[in-house]
């Protein structure tokens, strides 16, 4: 006998859940699941608000990049006053194990965009510090400083998944306007960070989710791995909404 998931704090507050996909295949199964839909746009920003399952939610189809995920969720948050944010989509995978349909619940995510070059090579920022103007802010380190979702999110995210008909992982998200496709490269990102795939919207996500207070979860489902040859399928999309409404029924 199937039992139902307790329903974290966060789902019990009056605020609804904004649900993110950048693009048209990672947020439309969920627009085809929402209760009573009332589409908004602002700008080029579409969002739908109604209910999935048991849960208000408001959908939002952020656009692809940095700037367009940082700049949806900010009016998200303003304009819908979310409870909680999450933030899913597809990813390409780094690990050799790494299969299409598997998915990655993001316990850290990293900015790949915020970097330092010099005569002795790249290394990376950290922004937030950065901000702060102080000496410490300028000692850049090899590796990429990570950025944390909502713990609590996490804990729900992969007690929720478990039962998905596939590999389901935990692990750092590598978050940047690149698309890497050079399998020697994806394995050094992989050694050096640990990184389990790689997006173009989680670190800018969980950046400004944290500048309105507002916990944050991430999700990904691999849709290709660019370092074994494991072709694109946007099938998978479907296969993660349908796992994700189960969390909200």
């Amino acid at each position: 006998m199937e039992t139902q998931l307790a329903r974290p704090a966060f789902l019990q507050s009056d605020g609804p859940v904004l649900l993110q996909g950048a693009m048209d295949m990672e947020i439309r199964p969920y627009v085809e699941a929402l209760q009573d839909p009332v589409k908004t746009v602002l700008g080029d920003f579409v969002f739908w608000q109604g209910r999935l399952g048991r849960q208000r939610a408001v959908l939002s189809r952020t656009g692809i990049g940095t700037a367009a995920a940082a700049a949806a969720t900010a009016l998200g948050c303003q304009v819908f006053r979310p409870a909680a944010i999450l933030n899913q989509g597809s990813a390409g995978g780094y690990g050799l194990k790494a299969r299409v349909g598997d998915l990655v619940i993001g316990t850290s995510v990293y900015n790949g965009n915020a970097v330092f070059t010099d005569k002795e090579g790249v290394r990376y920022l950290d922004l937030g510090r950065l901000e702060h103007e102080t000496a410490a802010a300028a000692v850049f380190p090899a590796k990429p400083p990570l950025l944390e979702p909502d713990a609590a999110m996490t804990r729900w995210l992969f007690a929720g998944l478990s039962a998905y008909a596939g590999r389901v992982s935990q692990g750092v998200i590598a978050s940047s306007d690149q698309w890497n496709d050079d399998p020697d490269l994806i394995a050094r990102r992989e050694a050096l960070t640990g990184a389990l795939c790689e997006e173009m919207e989680a670190a800018a996500v969980v950046m400004t989710a944290a500048r309105f207070g507002v916990p944050c979860g991430l999700v990904r489902v691999l849709s290709n791995n660019n370092r074994t040859g494991q072709p694109f399928d946007p099938a998978v999309c479907g296969k993660l909404a349908a796992a994700v409404c189960r969390l909200f029924a």
